[in-house]
């Protein structure tokens, strides 16, 4: 593979060489002044640009550009800037001296451009698909902290809120903290953990300062964007040094308080960035940003994880604090039951050890983020523009899959090599991952408790001769029967009372946390655990350091073709992965040298597209094959057709097929976990254990069969167990119909609306069973009917439906309103022997309204927003839950100081109410109010 990349960086070389002296040497020379319209005020920083070409330059801080062709006339030029019309201007002498051009407010809507659609620049308005879009003015008027915070009021967004500056984006359904079917772009590069499989948001991304825009695809994108493009995309997009130059910063401070951290916290931001070009043909940019504020507490410690959902169902009580098996929901090393037998008359009793509280185990609660960029790029003709870019980002968040992970130091790094011309791109970049000194809270409770008490001491023999569970047993017996005594009060525990026993046999077998909690020795142990590795030396740190390298082409022939545009395309990517046996199962013989996973994947691409009646009607197929070296080749055709009514009048209608590739995870895990042992389902790493193809019972026959009190056979088998076959895992398949219409009334409401439906095939999820046989791991034995959950594809049959609308309307006096509303739903044919969990965890109902002014007065402007969901049922392996309706208002004013090119923005989200939470376990979410000061040497 790195022959392979350094071959491609090579041929880059020799493309770069070649495109440099075969330059032309006809020179343009174009000079002039760019105002607004109406003040005629000179307008700085404004793009002008050779129209098919990659060179241009800006207006500078008069107003005032130069720009040398390497093209004869006639050529044209493309004036744009955020808030005006763009305009073309044709250049028809060789020199064009003092040109005066006058640019007006953008006034009529639809008239955005949009690339992540098609992979060409298009008209939103004529887009294939539903396409939602962020440009400069709205991420600058957005009431929210953060240009990604936004993100969550775009029709079809669904948020989960993991962390304070951890928010994970979710459309269509099907998503979670750890959404691996979504994928996020920066500038082409992907930034999910190669190892740990999640998109990271904006904890490694991209400076508010440096964003161009945002593009938001829902839905399958598999035919041009590959394998995990499965349920959306988001594009972000960051500045050309050679279009917006200068300095820029932005200082940020502010609060958080919420019910749950019952105090307010501080929170702090600043970012710069530096941008400059030389004669047109050479420019960088440098970015660093910081941000660092107190993350949102998850204390919920009265419900039950695993049975919070019985406090809706009719007949089923849930557990509440005290009960013998007690699992909190945010509490941790309570997560495994023990069966502890008494023998008769006193059966056997089904307890959990004393959770810690998530407060406890967390070193701290941090929310920071640490972010850096730098880009170098070289324009080697009019036609090609040569990019080298080395982007770092790492901080302090909190992640949850089917475990909560808390992450500190994790960190991220990408350096990218590209050429790019108006009908081409080839790019080559690796993505680095590591996890820093992060940890797993849920091993952390179980080792700290097992550390100063251990469930079960066994003699020379194996024999159990002492420990918690044993200390438990006992207490519970004497409790029983009337003969302990409370130390607290020096009254006898009640005989026959089993609460008060179980109470009494707790403290007892609790008292050396009691001791180490008094003695003030219980950090102790919780930090060195903390920093000891999990699985391979009984600790919770987890190790990620793998890579990610990827290489792509894109082609389209429109300068060769004139009937019918064409774009071919490809890419090649390796993941290189090493959890030094903490996530993957790197060394399952157990010869203690674990060894890194390689999995390589390809693709290749051609897309179509022609317009007929008159240009009125655009027609576009598309298909793709993708071969992944542990899976069958995987081809995921598209179609769809525009029909444009009257210029302001779109309707769209596509057919599209999506797969994805099992993540990385899925395929080589081995992870201990509170809900059994997670396994990758992939052959190569599952077929030891002798889980798949019969070797399995089913979670719930095991249930019923132990509360039938495990009944055997005369032959000592047991009874009424029910065999499940399991496949060994494939790719997920989606076959995706979609209708919709855009238009534009009046020049002033833009009204979009759509309806989709998804059939899912082979969808991917974990399935909870039991192993018939015994099977051995790194030499130890796993008894029968040990708890596992290995990746499987379910073969339930899935589909999802919804639809979405989307208004934006500009009143009089330049006031602007916009909403949307979204529906999504889902169908499961359920199977009574299958234990499959679809984890949809998405509203029905959800919709977003916005208010503002721009400029309400001279230089002041405003916006308000509320968005809201409707309860809904979360699922995952974490657990299950109801999570309650809740609205959010959020509100922004800004003023505008011209003299010093600064903006000060005031703002606050939550305004209205109190805490909530988007799924289990989550932390509260509660109010924040922040202002920032922003200085641009280009501002307007």
């Amino acid at each position: 593979m790195i022959k392979k990349l350094t071959y491609f960086s090579l041929s880059m070389l020799f493309i770069f060489f070649f495109f440099q002296f075969a330059s032309a040497q006809n020179n343009t020379e174009i000079s002039g002044k760019v105002t607004d319209a109406e003040s005629q005020e000179a307008l700085v920083g404004v793009n002008i640009v050779v129209k098919n070409k990659v060179i241009g330059t800006i207006t500078d801080t008069d107003g005032n550009f130069n720009l040398i062709v390497n093209t004869p006339p006639p050529i044209t030029l493309q004036i744009s800037i955020v808030g005006y019309q763009t305009r073309e201007v044709e250049i028809t002498e060789s020199r064009a001296d003092n040109l005066n051009i006058n640019l007006e407010e953008q006034t009529i809507m639809g008239q955005e451009v949009v690339v992540s659609a098609s992979r060409v620049e298009e008209s939103i308005m004529q887009s294939p698909v539903t396409i939602e879009k962020m440009d400069i003015l709205s991420i600058q008027q957005a009431p929210a902290t953060d240009f990604y915070d936004a993100i969550a009021s775009l029709k079809g967004v669904h948020v989960n809120q993991g962390s304070l500056n951890f928010p994970a984006i979710n459309t269509r359904g099907f998503g979670a903290i750890a959404n691996e079917r979504f994928v996020q772009l920066i500038d082409g590069m992907d930034n999910s953990a190669p190892l740990l499989n999640f998109p990271t948001g904006n904890l490694t991304g991209i400076s508010e300062l440096d964003v161009e825009s945002v593009e938001l695809v829902p839905g399958a994108s598999s035919a041009l964007y590959g394998p995990n493009a499965f349920n959306g995309i988001l594009l972000m997009n960051s500045k050309s040094p050679f279009e917006y130059q200068g300095l820029s910063a932005q200082a940020k401070v502010g609060l958080t308080t919420s019910e749950a951290q019952d105090q307010a916290y501080p929170l702090y931001g600043l970012s710069v960035r530096y941008a400059k070009a030389f004669k047109n043909r050479f420019a960088f940019k440098v970015n660093l940003s910081y941000f660092d504020a107190e993350d949102w507490i998850g204390n919920d410690y009265t419900n039950d994880r695993n049975s919070y959902r019985d406090a809706t169902t009719p007949g089923l009580e849930p557990n509440i604090p005290g009960d013998s098996d007690f699992d909190g929901m945010n509490l941790y090393g309570d997560e495994t039951v023990i069966p502890i037998a008494l023998g008769a008359p006193f059966g056997t009793l089904q307890v959990t050890r004393t959770g810690f509280q998530e407060d406890a185990l967390i070193n701290d609660f941090s929310a920071r983020s640490i972010k850096g960029d730098v880009a170098l790029h070289y324009r080697l003709s009019d036609e090609v523009e040569a990019i080298l870019s080395y982007r770092y980002g790492g901080g302090n968040s909190i992640y949850q899959g089917g475990e909560k992970y808390v992450l500190r130091n994790f960190n991220q790094d990408f350096i990218k090599a590209e050429i790019r011309s108006d009908n081409f791109f080839a790019r080559a970049y690796r993505t680095s991952e590591d996890a820093g000194d992060s940890y797993n809270l849920t091993a952390l409770g179980a080792f700290v408790n097992e550390a100063i008490r251990p469930s079960a001491i066994r003699g020379e023999n194996g024999a159990v001769i002492g420990g918690w569970a044993p200390d438990y047993g006992q207490s519970y017996v004497l409790a029983i029967q009337g003969y302990a005594v409370n130390p607290a009060t020096g009254e006898a525990v009640p005989a026959g009372n089993p609460e008060a026993a179980h109470a009494y046999a707790r403290q007892v077998a609790d008292r050396f946390l009691t001791e180490v909690k008094n003695n003030g020795s219980l950090q102790d142990s919780i930090k060195r655990i903390r920093e000891a590795k999990f699985q391979t030396e009984n600790g919770a740190r987890l190790v990620a350091l793998s890579n990610l390298y990827h290489a792509e082409f894109n082609y389209n022939f429109k300068n060769l073709v004139e009937f019918i545009e064409i774009q071919v395309g490809g890419n090649f990517r390796r993941y290189d992965l090493f959890s030094d046996g903490t996530v993957f199962n790197e060394d399952p013989e157990g010869t203690g040298k674990n060894s890194r996973i390689t999995i390589d994947e390809f693709g290749v691409y051609t897309q179509l597209s022609k317009r007929l009646l008159a240009d009125k009607l655009k027609l576009t197929g598309s298909v793709r094959y993708d071969k992944n070296e542990n899976f069958e080749g995987q081809v995921t055709p598209r179609i769809s057709a525009v029909y444009t009514l009257a210029n302001d009048h779109n309707f769209r209608a596509s057919f599209q097929t999506g797969f994805r590739n099992p993540q990385t995870q899925a395929q080589f895990l081995y992870f201990p976990a509170s809900t059994g042992i997670l396994l990758g389902g992939s052959k190569a790493n599952a077929e030891r254990y002798g889980l798949f193809e019969g070797g399995a019972y089913t979670e719930r026959s095991y249930q019923q069969w132990v509360a039938a009190g495990r009944p055997v056979d005369g032959a000592g088998n047991p009874v009424g167990l029910e065999q499940i076959y399991l496949d060994f895992v494939q790719p997920e398949k989606l076959i995706a119909y979609e209708v919709g219409y855009k238009g534009v009334f009046a020049k002033n409401l833009m009204v979009d609306v759509n309806y989709y439906h998804n059939d899912y095939k082979d969808f991917l999820a974990q399935q909870n069973v039991r192993n018939i046989n015994p099977t051995v791991h790194k030499g130890v034995t796993i008894p029968a009917l040990t708890a596992w959950r290995p990746n499987v594809n379910a073969k339930e049959e899935l589909s999802s439906w919804g639809l979405g609308l989307g208004v934006s309307y500009n009143l009089p006096m330049d006031y602007f309103f916009s909403g949307n509303y979204s529906y999504a739903t889902f169908s499961l044919a359920e199977s009574e022997t299958s234990d499959f969990q679809p984890g949809f965890n998405t509203p029905k109902n959800r919709f977003n309204i916005s208010v503002g002014n721009r400029e309400i007065i001279e230089n002041l402007g405003f916006s308000i927003s509320y968005r809201y969901q409707q309860e809904f049922k979360w699922q995952n392996s974490f657990g299950e839950a109801l999570i309650p309706e809740f609205g959010v208002l959020d509100a922004q004013v800004n003023y505008k100081i011209k003299p010093i090119k600064t903006v000060v923005k005031l703002g606050g989200t939550n305004l209205a109410g109190g805490d909530y939470r988007t799924n289990i376990a989550a932390p509260f979410v509660g109010k924040m109010f922040f202002l920032s000061i922003t200085y641009d040497e280009f501002l307007n």
